[in-house]
Protein backbone atom coordinates (compact mmCIF):
# COMPACT_ATOMS: atom_id res chain seq x y z
CA UNK A 1 0.00 0.00 0.00
CA UNK A 2 0.97 3.58 -1.10
CA UNK A 3 2.23 5.97 2.12
CA UNK A 4 -0.44 8.18 1.66
CA UNK A 5 -2.67 5.60 3.01
CA UNK A 6 -1.04 4.75 5.98
CA UNK A 7 -0.61 8.42 6.95
CA UNK A 8 -4.10 8.72 6.38
CA UNK A 9 -4.93 5.96 8.72
CA UNK A 10 -2.39 7.29 11.21
CA UNK A 11 -3.87 10.64 10.99
CA UNK A 12 -7.52 9.30 12.00
CA UNK A 13 -5.64 7.40 14.69
CA UNK A 14 -4.61 10.43 16.54
CA UNK A 15 -7.85 12.16 16.18
CA UNK A 16 -9.12 9.33 18.16
CA UNK A 17 -6.95 9.65 20.56
CA UNK A 18 -6.98 13.05 20.58
CA UNK A 19 -11.24 13.23 20.37
CA UNK A 20 -10.97 10.22 23.25
CA UNK A 21 -8.64 12.23 25.40
CA UNK A 22 -10.97 15.57 25.57
CA UNK A 23 -13.90 13.40 26.78
CA UNK A 24 -12.48 11.26 29.24
CA UNK A 25 -13.13 12.62 32.76
CA UNK A 26 -10.62 10.52 34.09
CA UNK A 27 -7.06 12.31 34.12
CA UNK A 28 -5.41 9.17 34.16
CA UNK A 29 -6.79 7.53 31.14
CA UNK A 30 -6.65 11.29 29.18
CA UNK A 31 -3.17 10.83 29.71
CA UNK A 32 -2.85 7.59 28.03
CA UNK A 33 -4.80 8.84 25.53
CA UNK A 34 -2.33 11.79 24.45
CA UNK A 35 0.72 8.98 24.58
CA UNK A 36 -1.93 7.17 21.56
CA UNK A 37 -1.23 10.47 19.46
CA UNK A 38 2.24 10.52 20.28
CA UNK A 39 3.13 7.14 19.28
CA UNK A 40 0.91 8.09 15.94
CA UNK A 41 3.58 11.13 15.22
CA UNK A 42 6.30 8.63 15.56
CA UNK A 43 5.04 6.11 13.41
CA UNK A 44 4.19 8.93 11.09
CA UNK A 45 7.65 9.81 11.01
CA UNK A 46 8.72 6.17 10.21
CA UNK A 47 6.33 6.13 7.18
CA UNK A 48 8.24 9.36 5.97
CA UNK A 49 11.39 7.53 6.35
CA UNK A 50 12.61 9.82 8.92
CA UNK A 51 13.65 7.22 11.82
CA UNK A 52 16.30 9.81 13.80
CA UNK A 53 12.67 12.12 14.76
CA UNK A 54 10.72 8.76 15.36
CA UNK A 55 13.53 7.63 17.61
CA UNK A 56 13.67 11.54 19.61
CA UNK A 57 9.30 11.75 19.35
CA UNK A 58 9.26 8.19 21.00
CA UNK A 59 11.77 8.83 23.40
CA UNK A 60 10.01 12.23 24.83
CA UNK A 61 7.01 10.65 24.19
CA UNK A 62 8.15 8.05 26.54
CA UNK A 63 9.63 10.42 29.11
CA UNK A 64 6.62 12.64 28.82
CA UNK A 65 3.86 10.55 29.55
CA UNK A 66 6.25 8.97 32.54
CA UNK A 67 6.62 12.46 34.55
CA UNK A 68 2.76 12.78 33.81
CA UNK A 69 1.84 9.92 35.14
CA UNK A 70 3.85 10.22 38.31
CA UNK A 71 2.68 13.57 38.92
CA UNK A 72 -0.67 12.32 39.26
CA UNK A 73 -0.22 9.91 41.21
CA UNK A 74 1.56 12.42 43.78
CA UNK A 75 -1.43 14.44 43.49
CA UNK A 76 -4.10 11.65 44.16
CA UNK A 77 -1.62 10.31 47.10
CA UNK A 78 -1.25 14.01 48.77
CA UNK A 79 -5.14 14.43 48.39
CA UNK A 80 -6.12 11.84 51.13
Amino acid sequence: MPVETWLTFTLGFMILGSVVALELKDILSSIIAIGIVGLGVSMSFLFLQAPDLAIVQFLFEIFALIILVRAFIDKENHRL
